[in-house]
């Protein structure tokens, strides 16, 4: 029996337009590609010991990674680029090396001024424009296992 094509049913409860609807869920490859489980920071953080299976990590992660997307997106709106234009390892760096400074800042002034500081510095995390394209890495070739040895004479 030949397997038929089929669309999978899309669920919403959002009161819009059907097109404005597959325009917004057509969004979601964006977040699929951001390589969630490699940034949540999952595997590395052992921030709650309370018997949760590590769900407090994972909620952390999120939170982080959920931070640094949205600071990306401030930026890219201020540079008229787009979001993906801007490396998320060096756009969270610029975070870390930040958040302690605006957290202990002494007044409003001296955070506004230090979060200032600091979407300049993540406006300059963009990714390098590739102008050509890379080679592929050569793929390794075992030889073929003999089944006697090299006769030497």
């Amino acid at each position: 029996m030949e397997a038929k094509p089929f669309l999978p049913a899309l669920f919403t409860t959002l009161e819009w337009a059907a097109d404005e609807i597959v325009q917004f869920y057509g969004k979601r490859w964006n977040i699929e590609t951001a390589q969630l489980k490699k940034h949540a920071g999952t595997g590395t953080a052992h921030l709650y010991h309370s018997g949760d299976g590590g769900e407090g990590n994972r909620r952390v992660g999120m939170l982080a990674r959920n931070l640094v997307r949205a600071v990306t997106y401030l930026a890219a709106q201020t540079a008229g680029l787009a979001p993906r234009t801007f490396g998320f390892t060096r756009v969270r760096n610029v975070i870390n090396a930040f958040t302690p400074p605006i957290a202990a800042a002494k007044s409003e002034d001296e955070a506004k001024k230090l979060f200032d500081d600091m979407m300049y510095y993540v406006g300059q995390a963009k990714l390098p424009k590739r102008t050509r394209k890379r080679p592929s890495c050569p793929r390794a070739v075992w030889d073929k296992p003999q089944a006697f040895p090299n006769r030497s004479g």
